[in-house]
């Protein structure tokens, strides 16, 4: 079916016409359900199975698409998105111990993975705990590469970063560093392909380190704690 371009114009008094506001309009039935993104990428959603209009088993429709490479395609929607994670604290805290200002550069590494709602909802369906895994890919990795990034490859499964990070510690104080890595949820299907493939379908959530934007470093500092205070007066001793 298609539509006549319609102005904004049009559109609002089509809407006063009827008495209901642009937002209070009907959303049509194959429009996604809102993201919640307080949701943590350890504990998404649980993939879902269908076959036709009717549900499906998870296990098998995944081996369908485990098959070949071609089996199914993967079509992402439009509630994907990209985020910075909550910040974490990364390496070791330094205290400065001594009487004097403390300035140097520190080198901090972190690791950051892929998780994915197939895996949440069933274990053991791929040989490791995500779609894919640097040293053993899948079909429906690949389906989902094709499908949810432009570019063939440039998807990221998994990601190691170095960042160096100028530390300024007073007399008294702690510092530490913590990371926000940028990741990217994509919302989107698995389906049969071919004319004579059954209709399976498979809803899933994939959130993995994003290409862009960067991650956020920060360097941190604040008061000790009886501990620290404690390990300071034992060193000078």
């Amino acid at each position: 079916m298609k539509f006549s371009p319609r102005t904004a114009t049009a559109v609002l008094a089509a809407c006063a016409a009827l008495g209901l506001s642009p937002a209070a309009q009907p959303a049509g039935a194959d429009a996604p359900p809102p993201v919640d993104k307080t949701v943590p990428k350890t504990a998404l959603p649980a993939a879902a199975a269908f076959l036709g209009d009717k549900d499906a088993d998870l296990g098998e429709a995944v081996a369908y698409c485990q098959n070949a490479p071609d089996a199914c395609t993967f079509t992402a929607d439009r509630r994907t998105y990209a985020y910075h994670e909550k910040a974490r604290v990364i390496g070791e805290a330094y205290a400065n111990c001594t009487r004097s200002t403390l300035e140097r550069e520190r080198t901090v590494s972190f690791r950051d993975d892929a998780f994915d709602s197939v895996n949440q909802a069933q274990d053991g369906l791929f040989p490791h705990r995500t779609l894919a895994h640097p040293k053993a890919t899948s079909a429906m990795a690949e389906q989902f590469e094709r499908g949810a990034e432009s570019e063939p490859g440039k998807w990221t499964w998994t990601r190691t970063e170095k960042s160096t990070v100028e530390v300024d510690i007073k007399p008294g104080q702690v510092s530490w560093v913590e990371v926000q890595p940028a990741r990217k949820r994509v919302y989107g299907s698995f389906r049969a392909a071919g004319p004579d493939a059954p209709p399976f379908r498979i809803d899933v959530i994939v959130d993995s380190p994003a290409a862009a934007p960067a991650s956020r470093v920060y360097q941190r500092t604040g008061k000790m704690t009886a501990a620290e205070k404690q390990r300071c007066r034992s060193a000078r001793s």
